[in-house]
């Protein structure tokens, strides 16, 4: 009996679950396009599995709590990262100037990506959705695809992949794994959270990956960050 109370009780925090029959409200394309039928029965089947998932993940994960999925919200937006650019800059010389500046360019390539494809897509959020602790602005509104979900990956693959934080492999080993294990979670409660469909996740995670390669072959060395802030500041850079 305890055990079916706290259930119930789960349900109620996380509404995207078996008590809500989704199919049908996800194809979400705002205005008045046609949604093709073939389509359309994807994005049933999608809001159907996420339905599914969600229910899984509260049977499995019961110790989960809805403060526990905000945090994890908070921790992957870009109201956090983007104003952390600035603070990793003003640490210099403690923290490189390359680091903030190469995040800020590998930041802006996701928004542009991430609200470009949104403002295409216009999928409506999951009918059931909990209210994001910072206001959606503009086309991060929509559902398609997860920004969270690819920002984090692309700072999990910078911070293991590019710009290592320690010179010794154990730390680094350890470092990455955290950091890996943080940005699966996040994804994870987007989809707990009932801000996103699985399928808006998973895609959110292809384009983190791609977007790790692609600003890995940007990267800015020091020198060539440095000529670039010189450049904004219109200094001519030392000889």
């Amino acid at each position: 009996m305890i055990r079916q109370n706290e259930l119930n009780q789960r349900k109620s925090e996380f509404p995207l679950g078996k008590q809500r029959d989704l199919r049908g409200e996800s194809d979400g394309l705002e205005g008045k396009r046609k949604v093709p039928e073939g389509l359309r029965k994807f994005l049933d089947w999608d809001a159907e599995l996420t339905n599914q998932l969600i229910n899984l993940m509260q049977v499995k994960l019961p110790s989960i709590t809805k403060s526990e999925t905000k945090f994890m919200e908070i921790s992957g937006s870009g109201y956090i990262w983007l104003p952390s650019c600035a603070i990793l800059y003003f640490m210099h010389p403690l923290v490189p100037k390359q680091l903030p500046v190469n995040l800020f360019m590998a930041f802006l390539l996701d928004i542009i990506v991430i609200g470009l494809l949104k403002a295409f897509a216009r999928r409506r959020r999951p009918p059931a959705k909990n209210p994001d602790f910072f206001k959606s602005i503009g086309p991060d509104q929509f559902s398609f695809p997860s920004g969270h979900a690819s920002r984090t990956i692309l700072i999990s693959f910078i911070f293991s992949e590019i710009n290592p934080l320690f010179d010794l492999g154990y730390l680094n080993l350890g470092v990455s794994l955290l950091v890996w294990v943080w940005s699966f979670s996040v994804c994870f409660s987007r989809i707990l959270n009932g801000r996103h469909y699985l399928f808006d996740v998973l895609i959110g995670v292809l384009i983190g990956f791609v977007e790790g390669f692609l600003v890995s072959y940007l990267w800015m060395s020091s020198e060539r960050a440095e000529n670039f802030l010189n450049f904004l500041s219109d200094e001519a850079p030392e000889i």
